[in-house]
C-alpha cells in the first residue's frame, strides 16, 4: 500500500505518482506523522471505560495509531483505528478484526501483543496492543540504503522464529515486508524484531461470518505488496507458509543490494518479473556489497520460483542462514537442484568444510602411539645375549636398561591429527534417487544421497544412473567433499536423412527405336 503525501489517497495497484496530482507516491512508514489535530475527536477520549487516548503517533493506509494510556494499571499502549471511511465496509473490518485475532492468538515475543479489541462511539473498529518505541526496517533501509549481512542476518533469524510460532498456528502473514519488521529495544539487546500487520494473513481454520466454509480469501484473489510477492501469489495461486520464506529472501535481499530485485512502474510490471525474470546478483546492485558465496546460495535458494525448491519452512532458511554465517552449507542448501539457482555457480556446492575427526580414529592413533611407545622401549636389544637378558625381566636388563629413563609419556598429549588414508565423499544427484557406479562398473551405493569411502588423493570417477538419465564426475579428493551430478536425458539421434527421404519411383529405360511400333495406317 502507498499514500500521495499530497492528497492523502491511498493506492494499492503498484503507482508509482499519484494519478491526481502527479506528486510521488510513498510507503505508509515513510509518511510523515500528522500533527496533533485539536478536532481529533479521539484525542482525549476514553474507550472502553479504561484507554485513555493521549496523542496520535502515526497512520497508516487502513487507519490511525494513538499513544493511550490503560488508566487502571498506569500501562502505555498503542491503539490502532480503522478509517472512519474504511469502517463502513465488511469485509475491510473483516480483515481488520483477523489482524487482532491472528496476532493475538500467536503469542511469540516477536510477535506484536494484541491485547484488546472494540468500537469507538462514532462505531470504528479498533485494538489494543503493545507500545513499541523504535523503528521499522523501511526506515532504516530509507535512511541507510543498506544494512550489513551480520545485522541483516540477525533481523531475519528473529523473524524465522516468529513466522516458525506463526505457522504452527496455521497462519501465514503473507505481507512480510520491511515496513511491518519493527525494530526496538529489549534488555539492553537493539535490533529486537517486532513482527506487525497481520491485515491480509491467511488463516486456514478461520471463516466469516455467513455461509459456512466462506474464507475471506480465495484462490485468484491477489493480496500482499508486490515486491515482496512470491510467484504463486503472483498468479493467484493456492498459498502456504512458503510464501513468508520468499518475502524474507527479499528483505535480505534487499538489506544487502540497497533495493529489491525486482521494480516496474506498475503493480503487474512486477509481478510478471517475480514470475519470469532471473534474479540479479547483488553485486550489481551493490559492488562494495560483502556477501559470501554460502549465504547468496542461501538467498537464491529462498528466492526459487518453484515453492518446491526453496526452503520447506522458516526453520530450514534460519538453519541455512546461520550455517552459511559459518562459512558451510546447509544440507537443506546442498540438496537445492542446480536450476533453482540460476545463474549460481555449481562451484559454489563444494568443497563442504569438514568435520572434526571422529573419536574412534583418535582412539586408534592414541592406541597405536601406545604401542610403537612400547616397542622402542621393550623390543629386542641387538648383540650377543639379547634374548637370556630380554628373558630375565626388567630389572636384569643390563645398561640398555638404563637408556630408556622413565618418564611421562606427554607425545599423546601433542594435538595433531592423524594423516588419513580414506576419506568420504558424500554423492548427491539431480534429481535424488540414482545409482551410483564406479568406473570400473562395481555398484557403489543404491540410491542418492549416499556416502562414498574414497581413497585421499587418488581420481574416483563417479558415474550415476536413474531410469534413462546418465550424470558423470570425476574427482581427486584430498578431503572429506559433497559433489553434486545433474543428471541428463539421452539426447534423441537425429533421423537418417536417407531414411527420411521419399521412396524415388523407379526410371524407366527411354524406349529404343527398335522397340517402337509402327500404327498401321503408316505401313
Amino acid at each position: 500500500m502507498k499514500v500521495c503525501p499530497a492528497c492523502r489517497v491511498d493506492y494499492g495497484g503498484g503507482e508509482v505518482f499519484c494519478p491526481v496530482d502527479a506528486t510521488r507516491l510513498v510507503t505508509t512508514s515513510q509518511m510523515s506523522i500528522s500533527p496533533l489535530n485539536p478536532d481529533d475527536p479521539l484525542v482525549g477520549a476514553v474507550l472502553a471505560g479504561r484507554y485513555v487516548v493521549k496523542s496520535r503517533i502515526g497512520e497508516g493506509g487502513m487507519g490511525l495509531v494513538y499513544e493511550g494510556l490503560h488508566r487502571d494499571i498506569d500501562k502505555q499502549v498503542a491503539i490502532k483505528v480503522l478509517r472512519d471511511d474504511l469502517s463502513r465496509r465488511p469485509e475491510v473490518v473483516a480483515r481488520f478484526r483477523q489482524e487482532a485475532k491472528s496476532a493475538s492468538r500467536i503469542g511469540h515475543e516477536n510477535i506484536v501483543d494484541i491485547s484488546d479489541f472494540g468500537e469507538t462511539t462514532r462505531g470504528a473498529s479498533y485494538f489494543v496492543m503493545e507500545f513499541l518505541d523504535g523503528e521499522d526496517l523501511a526506515n532504516v533501509l530509507g535512511r541507510d540504503v543498506t544494512v550489513d549481512a551480520d545485522r541483516a542476518c540477525a533481523i531475519v533469524l528473529q523473524c524465522c522464529r516468529a513466522l516458525s510460532a506463526t505457522h504452527a498456528k496455521g497462519i501465514v502473514h503473507r505481507d512480510i515486508k520491511p515496513e511491518n519488521i519493527f525494530l526496538t529495544k529489549r534488555d539492553g539487546v537493539d535490533d529486537f524484531v517486532k513482527i506487525v500487520d497481520f491485515g491480509i494473513a491467511k488463516m486456514s481454520d478461520i471463516e466469516t461470518d455467513g455461509a459456512p466454509g466462506r474464507k475471506l480469501t480465495k484462490t485468484g484473489m491477489i493480496f500482499g505488496t508486490p515486491e515482496y510477492m512470491s510467484p504463486e501469489q503472483a498468479a493467484g495461486k493456492e498459498l502456504d507458509h512458503r510464501v513468508d520464506v520468499y518475502a524474507l529472501g527479499i528483505i535480505l535481499y534487499e538489506c544487502l543490494a540497497g533495493r529489491v530485485p525486482f521494480e516496474g512502474d506498475t503493480f503487474m510490471g512486477v509481478l510478471t518479473q517475480h514470475l519470469f525474470a532471473e534474479l540479479p546478483p547483488i553485486e550489481e546492485f551493490n559492488p562494495n556489497a560483502k556477501v559470501s558465496r554460502e549465504l547468496e546460495l542461501v538467498i537464491r535458494k529462498a528466492l526459487a520460483k518453484d515453492p518446491d525448491d526453496r526452503y520447506q519452512d522458516t526453520e530450514e532458511l534460519a538453519e541455512a542462514i546461520k550455517c552459511a554465517l559459518e562459512g558451510r552449507l546447509s544440507r537443506a542448501t546442498i540438496m537445492t537442484p542446480p536450476s533453482a539457482f540460476g545463474s549460481a555457480s555449481l562451484s559454489h556446492l563444494a568443497p563442504v568444510p569438514r568435520r572434526k575427526t571422529s573419536r574412534w580414529v583418535w582412539a586408534a592413533t592414541v592406541l597405536g602411539a601406545v604401542a610403537a611407545l612400547a616397542w622402542v622401549g621393550l623390543g629386542p636389544i641387538s648383540g650377543p645375549g639379547s634374548e637370556a637378558d630380554a628373558s630375565e625381566g626388567p630389572a636384569e636388563m643390563g645398561p640398555a636398561a638404563d637408556a630408556v629413563e622413565p618418564r611421562e609419556d606427554d607425545s599423546l598429549l601433542v594435538d595433531v591429527e592423524p594423516a588419513l588414508t580414506f576419506v568420504n565423499v558424500h554423492v548427491a544427484t539431480d534429481p535424488a534417487g540414482a545409482t551410483i557406479l564406479l568406473d570400473n562398473g562395481s555398484e557403489a551405493c543404491a540410491k542418492t544421497p549416499c556416502t562414498l569411502e574414497a581413497e585421499r588423493g587418488s581420481t574416483l570417477v563417479i558415474r550415476a544412473k536413474l531410469g534413462k538419465r546418465r550424470g558423470r564426475t570425476a574427482i581427486t579428493p584430498t578431503q572429506e567433499e559433497t559433489v553434486l551430478i545433474e543428471l541428463q536425458a539421452p539426447k534423441k539421434s537425429p533421423p537418417n536423412p536417407r531414411k527420411a527421404e521419399a521412396p524415388k519411383r523407379k526410371r524407366e529405360k527411354p524406349a529404343r527405336s527398335s522397340d517402337l511400333k509402327v500404327p498401321e495406317w503408316a505401313q
